[in-house]
């Protein structure tokens, strides 16, 4: 008799150290947190006019609400980026009509009923549809009763570790054309030990709302908000950058050629271009540097050069991710992208001065060196040279004092197109030339270098128009 309590009191003790060490194990397919939801980033920037579907539900087990559900969601966290204008498009568009029936109908008193045909049109309509829904998609479940069924309380103990997947298909329509611009693929994924059979269960039964009430405190629950803060990204990733022209409720802003003003100190040597609607080109070459290890030095990836890593840092939107540093004389140049005519995004964040000046070089050739070096700072400082050798002369210099980083971080897209350059920051256009100088028509590979602080770059893309 006492051997079998001695067994018992055993196997008490090594069920409640599973429990503990593996009741709180969960993994995702991404790296996430509750910040990025509970508090996101102020920003302040142009906004796209986006408006978003009902998702389909083509997975087997997905049912019900669920596609309007997760649809919901999505809404509520793209118009907490506050990169957004988010139009309803769905059970609030039809109390809306009625509104505007009712305002028709006479009932209402007169001058205080909504106006028909005032409401916004959509730029981009967001379509998916849920490919795949496993709350159930693998793992391991067992019991521990059958072991020792002379003791109830471990009778009645259940172990087991649960698997849930979702998947879902988003395309971007240009509402105007319905040309699709872009699609993509994303996936949320979670796994997690759970007990049951203790008092009805652990995990608890508070509603999610939308048809998903019944995955609350349940994989399932993790794997959604995981596809949704992908959702988020991938719509952010590939929105392109023509589309946010909007601030709050105005109308689309116009960029317009960088002028001198009491608050602006601008010089440029070169011819003012004529303002002139941005071309689009094929996206050649993108790079976020996730696919490598912490502290890869070069080669990375197509990037040759010196005294550049790969680290671990904090984006814009205050989520952990991986990007290239430059120290020293670092520099990294592509020697694969020789293009005359392109269109290079990138995100860049000078580590220590905001005003000290990263560099990214155009039209890079060599024997001597001929290329064009723009100059990119925090402080919104920005300026263009020409290099030839050992010799530089400036063309383009301007400062602009409302452009700030977003948590260090700044946004530049370049255009370079024939004689016409512009650059961007924060979606702002800063300079805008043109240099008619034959000696730098000629195509050539790009770089991207320093000064005297160390620089982050990340999210490079690179778009030909040639």
């Amino acid at each position: 008799m006492r051997s079998w309590k001695w067994i018992g009191g055993f196997l008490l003790l090594f069920v409640f150290f599973y429990i503990s060490g593996c009741a709180g194990v969960s993994t995702t397919s991404v790296q996430t947190t509750e910040q990025s939801f509970n508090e996101p980033v102020k920003y302040e920037g142009p906004k796209a006019r986006i408006a978003v579907a009902n998702f389909k539900c083509k997975a087997a087990k997905c049912g019900g609400r669920i596609g309007s559900g997760i649809r919901d969601m999505l809404v509520d966290a793209l118009v907490r980026t506050g990169k957004f204008i988010v139009l309803e498009r769905g059970e609030g568009l039809e109390e809306i009509k009625k509104e505007l029936e009712l305002g028709q109908s006479g009932l209402v008193q007169p001058g205080k009923a909504p106006q028909p045909g005032l409401l916004e049109g959509a730029d981009i309509l967001v379509v998916g549809s849920i490919v795949a829904f496993e709350p159930n998609a693998g793992g391991i479940k067992g019991g521990v009763g059958g072991l020792i069924p002379k003791i109830p309380l471990i009778g009645g103990v259940k172990l087991g570790k649960e698997d849930a997947y979702i998947a879902l298909t988003l395309r971007f329509i240009d509402v105007r054309t319905g040309r699709i611009i872009n699609s993509t693929r994303v996936e949320g994924k979670a796994s997690s030990f759970s007990i049951g059979g203790l008092g009805g269960g652990i995990l608890g039964t508070i509603p999610l709302g939308g048809g998903l009430e019944v995955y609350k405190n349940t994989p399932m629950e993790k794997a959604v908000m995981v596809l949704i803060d992908n959702a988020v990204k991938a719509i952010e990733k590939y929105v392109p950058e023509s589309y946010y022209r909007y601030k709050g409720s105005e109308a689309p802003t116009q960029a317009k050629p960088v002028a001198t003003a009491p608050s602006e100190q601008t010089t440029q040597v070169a011819t003012p271009a004529t303002p002139a609607t941005q071309p689009e080109g094929k996206l050649i070459f993108s790079e976020d540097f996730e696919s490598y290890g912490i502290g890869q030095t070069p080669p990375i990836g197509d990037f040759t050069g010196n005294n550049a890593s790969v680290a671990t840092v904090v984006d814009a939107n205050k989520r952990i991710t991986k990007a290239v540093v430059l120290r020293g004389s670092g520099k990294i140049c592509n020697k694969n992208l020789k293009l005359k005519n392109l269109i290079l995004e990138a995100d860049y964040s000078v580590v220590h001065n905001y005003c000290d000046a990263g560099y990214i070089y155009l039209r890079v050739r060599e024997n001597p060196i001929i290329a064009y070096r723009l100059h990119l700072t925090g402080c919104g400082k920005f300026s263009v040279d020409k290099v030839a050798g050992n010799s530089s002369v400036q063309i383009a210099s301007v400062q602009v004092k409302d452009i700030k980083p977003v948590n260090n971080w700044t946004h530049v897209k370049v255009i370079m197109n024939n004689s016409n350059l512009k650059i961007y920051a924060n979606g702002r256009l800063v300079i805008d030339i043109n240099d008619n100088d034959p000696g730098m028509s000629t195509a050539g590979y790009i770089c991207f270098g320093r000064r005297l602080e160390d620089v982050h770059y990340d999210n490079i893309k690179v778009y030909s128009l040639d």
